[in-house]
């Protein structure tokens, strides 16, 4: 017997298989589902578990009559609703004499007559004890007067060698490939970002993209010594990877459309278009392809696709999208870049680079690792991103991080190849974006987190002394130093901003940021002051988070493990580990772009997964696992040591083994309500008690249709199916054993979703106050930021949130967010226009002012000083 969704994927069915003909025959289905099929010894009956109005229920089926009864009322809720790819109830069993069947269910085992009579329990008592390894959970410095720039892009040796062109911070610098340091390319009043840039083949131009959210994106190129850029494509767009043909009339780009971070305005289809180099518009060569870039002659291009089969393949037409020829295809290759001299290919696969020959002609070449059909070197050894060539094809290159790597590329398999282990680094030490001025906020109720009551101050003040609290209490015992501006919150409340422990979310489109990222704004309107993305593309994320730090964009603090270490076999994501070497070069690559967390998922040995917790450790970076709905893994992603367990563990009751077993480790509690396992959870529950597109706050910062799509209509179920309030409910009596539950609002619904959790643990069963410390406190000491975030103390970071109610009458006042207080910058929380503290004004969104030329990153003013 066997059990599989029906033919509408709706409710599973228990087939019967017949081994000597190879047919299979369904046995029983009906309203409820079955699953769970257990048959008995003497082969009359079947033991299996059905659902009445969406609860599980232990039925009996009579195989020779076909009839089925109920024979215990009282289950524990099976898994049908999460991905249980090892049963979605424990096994069952049967007496030898096929009388009574042996289940699992409130925490312990039972048996049941078949044929009437009282379920009795089956009394054990197991006495055990587990090796656990410790988890770490490292002091992050949240705020450094200084940061090195460790998210370094695009970077492009000059034909010549003798430069290296990259971007960093949204502007392109050129450095001398000998040393010294790096200048600006253009000179231009303009604030716009810069991106994608390329050399022409003779050296002397360089094309890249300028961005700017009110006027869009431009084609630009400049001469190879810098100065003022000449714009090339005739209409704005949405441009990337802009690249000269070999004789240097034609650039070609890839251009696609927005109206997701970005502009809804001048969309084109997406694909590879062509633009002279002298100026024009762009004409579409081929759709559905990326990545355009030329060999040796002008007439043939190259470009990638992505196959139905989630294959990369390396392809060229002519200049009119004709004459395809397939020239390399890999399943688990990310990129494919061509030498210049069309004798080479580079691609890019587990995140590392490797070299093969291109042969000529239009055969398809496996881009193998090893022992593929042509040889290939692995010329990366910790990661590989922005492969290039220099001197014609002669030199390939790469970078990871900040640091550019460069081999032959001619002799690499006639010579051997010894892996590169040294390379230039291209980063620099940058002054962070500080306030410098004073203000006090008084009069308001301070929810300051200090303690287990909360350290709630009546009619106080807070004063900040450029980033951080100087001092914090009653009215009267706060001494303000004269001249001091104060900002009168009388009647409101003032809790710490709040910390989004997992917090997915766009942060470019493309590799481009936004000048304004509304989906970030509207976080941090809504109180999110800091997020930690458990998931994100590297070269965005950290780009993001390092202008957040540099003032450049206005956002939550940003961190992030970057790409997840995954071990499913996806095109692009995969992350192999057969050794602990592999997990400590994995560990190694994100660490260098960035990353000062990581996240141990899907890899699919337990040794494995320990193998990255390990890494991780020895690194000092946190280490955040995801255990994919299933029981087992979780328990063991406690013993191994991780630092946190993502999403709700599955099983509606947390029994008295998981507590004493979970509350004696260091292992933390990211449950994710939003998203819970095993039935709806906080998104579908709030969302269709809220007009979200009546929100004052989500309206302001938030693209109407997009905010009418994803809530003018929803979805209810009844209040006792959801699953956040018993996945609440447990998380509970974790918090109560000392383990630290965080918030993490899985990106769900841009702004709100953070409260979202806050409201569903006070639904299950949580006091106000206790989620406010989910939102706050919890998550720093979770994520190593206790000694800058999480409570409202002298010496802490001024990240604190203005509320127009109290939340501790009624939780769902968190949302009404009056003002923002990011790093001593105070912000009006409709308008996200600093108050007091400065004059940085937001500009108009590019739903709001689409044709506004000016619609760019504004300069912000505080106290006289520019930053």
């Amino acid at each position: 017997f066997e059990y599989a969704q029906d033919s509408n994927g709706a409710l599973f069915a228990i087939d019967r298989y017949e081994l000597d003909t190879g047919e299979t025959h369904r046995v029983t289905a009906g309203n409820g589902g079955a699953v769970r099929p257990t048959p008995s010894p003497d082969g009359k009956y079947l033991a299996f578990v059905r659902r009445e109005r969406a609860k599980s229920k232990l039925y009996i089926r009579d195989l020779a009559s076909g009839n089925e009864r109920k024979i215990y009322d009282d289950l524990d809720q099976d898994m049908q609703e999460t991905w249980a790819v090892t049963g979605v109830y424990p096994n069952m069993d049967w007496t030898g004499d096929s009388r009574e069947v042996v289940f699992w269910a409130g925490g312990k085992l039972r048996r049941v007559p078949v044929n009437g009579g009282a379920a009795r329990e089956i009394a054990f008592r197991v006495a055990d004890d587990r090796v656990v390894a410790n988890s770490l959970h490292p002091q992050v410095q949240v705020a450094p007067a200084s940061f090195t720039t460790r998210m370094v892009r695009w970077a492009q040796m000059s034909p010549d060698g003798r430069q290296i062109l990259f971007e960093s911070l949204g502007k392109l610098w050129l450095r001398p490939a000998a040393g010294g340091e790096p200048r600006r390319l253009t000179r231009s009043g303009d604030d716009s970002f810069e991106a994608y840039p390329s050399w022409s083949r003779d050296g002397r131009s360089i094309a890249f993209v300028s961005w700017n959210d009110g006027r869009l994106g431009q084609v630009q190129t400049v001469g190879a010594r810098g100065g003022s850029p000449r714009t090339v494509t005739r209409e704005p767009g949405h441009y990337a990877f802009p690249r000269f043909s070999p004789d240097g009339r034609t650039i070609v780009l890839e251009a696609t459309s927005g109206g997701g971070l970005t502009s809804d305005r001048w969309n084109r289809d997406a694909g590879v278009y062509s633009v002279p180099a002298r100026g024009g518009s762009p004409k579409l060569i081929e759709r559905g392809v990326t990545n355009p870039q030329y060999a040796a002659a002008a007439d043939r291009l190259f470009m990638t696709v992505q196959t139905e089969d989630d294959k990369l393949q390396l392809v060229s037409t002519d200049l009119n999208g004709e004459a395809r020829r397939v020239h390399a295809s890999g399943d688990l290759t990310s990129d494919f870049v061509v030498a210049p001299d069309g004798q080479s290919v580079a691609f890019r696969q587990n995140y590392e680079a490797f070299l093969m020959p291109l042969l000529p002609g239009g055969q398809d070449v496996a881009a193998a690792t090893e022992k593929g059909a042509l040889p290939s070197v692995r010329l990366s050894q910790g990661g590989g991103d922005f492969i290039h060539f220099s001197g014609g094809g002669a030199r390939v290159h790469w970078n990871i991080g900040p640091t550019l790597y460069s081999a032959d590329a001619r002799t690499i398999y006639s010579n051997g190849y010894k892996p590169v282990t040294s390379g230039t680094n291209l980063s620099r030490t940058l002054a962070a974006a500080k306030p410098r001025g004073s203000v006090a906020l008084t009069g308001a109720r301070i929810v300051t987190m200090r303690g287990a009551d909360g350290g709630v101050i009546e009619d106080g003040t807070v004063l900040i002394q450029g980033d951080r609290i100087a001092a914090v209490g009653p009215r009267g015992s706060v001494a303000v130093p004269a001249g001091t501006p104060s900002v009168d919150v009388t009647g409101k409340t003032i809790v710490p901003g709040f910390i989004d422990a997992h917090a997915h979310g766009p942060q470019g489109e493309n590799g481009m940021t936004p000048q304004q990222n509304w989906s970030a704004q509207a976080n941090l309107a809504l109180g999110t002051t800091t997020v930690h993305d458990p998931s994100n593309r590297a070269s965005e994320v950290f780009a993001a988070a390092e202008m957040q730090q540099a003032g450049l964009i206005l956002a939550p603090r940003i961190f992030s493990t970057g790409e997840i270490i995954y071990g499913a076999k996806a095109a692009g994501a995969f992350a192999e580990i057969g050794n602990f070497d592999d997990a400590l070069a994995h560990v190694r690559r994100l660490k260098s772009q960035g990353a000062w967390s990581v996240k141990n998922y899907n890899q699919p040995r337990r040794e494995q997964r320990q193998m990255v917790v390990a890494a991780a450790q020895a690194e000092n970076m946190l280490v955040v696992p995801e255990g994919g709905s299933l029981f087992n893994m979780d328990m063991s992603l406690i013993q191994d040591g991780n630092s946190t367990v993502e999403h709700n563990v599955p099983g509606e009751v947390f029994y008295d083994d998981v507590l004493q077993f979970w509350s004696q480790t260091r292992t933390n509690y990211t449950p994710t309500l939003v998203v819970s396992y095993g039935g709806p959870g906080a998104d579908p529950y709030w969302r269709a008690r809220m007009n979200l597109w009546e929100h004052p706050l989500l309206t302001a910062h938030t693209p109407p249709a997009t905010l009418a799509a994803a809530s003018a209509r929803r979805t209810i179920a009844p209040e006792e199916d959801y699953a956040d309030t018993w996945a609440a409910r447990e998380a509970r009596k974790l918090a109560d054993r000392g383990i630290q539950v965080n918030i993490g609002a899985h990106g769900q619904q841009d702004g709100i979703a953070a409260h979202w959790e806050m409201w569903s643990f006070v639904k299950g069963g949580w006091t106000p106050l206790q989620a406010l410390q989910a939102a706050t406190v919890m998550p720093a000491k979770t994520l190593g930021m206790d000694r800058d975030l999480g409570s409202l103390e002298p010496g802490k970071l001024a990240d604190l949130v203005v509320l127009d109610a109290n939340p501790l009458e009624n939780i769902r006042n968190t949302d009404k967010v009056a003002k923002v207080m990011l790093g001593g910058r105070l912000y009006d929380a409709r308008t996200l226009n600093e108050e007091v503290t400065g004059n940085r004004q937001r500009q108009p969104y590019w739903w709001e002012g689409s044709g506004n030329a000016a619609a760019g990153r504004a300069t912000t003013t505080t106290h006289g000083h520019r930053h």
